[in-house]
């Protein structure tokens, strides 16, 4: 079973690294139980952040290509939609 873990993210420099280390880690203890599979991943979407919540996210998913991707909203649409939007992707 593949698992995609959708994070929406709005003004989340200051915990995003701290929060992907702990879901890769997630993601990659449950791999190696055999619970999910190697294509599993978080999914975070900025909602429209000002700060460095998606050059964040495009560094973690240039180190992490397989375990971490990123949507950028245009702008602040809200968690539900943020959330929806990560979902439909």
């Amino acid at each position: 079973m593949d698992l995609s873990i959708v994070v929406p993210c709005y003004k989340e420099e200051e915990v995003l690294e701290i929060c992907s280390e702990a879901l890769r880690g997630v993601l990659a203890n449950l791999i190696e139980k055999g619970k999910i599979t190697d294509d599993s991943y978080v999914m975070f979407v900025n909602d429209g952040s000002k700060d460095r919540t998606w050059e964040l996210i495009e560094s973690e998913h240039n180190k992490y290509p397989d375990r971490v991707k990123g949507v950028n909203l245009a702008g602040n649409v809200g968690h539900q939609y943020a959330l929806t939007a990560g979902l439909m992707v």
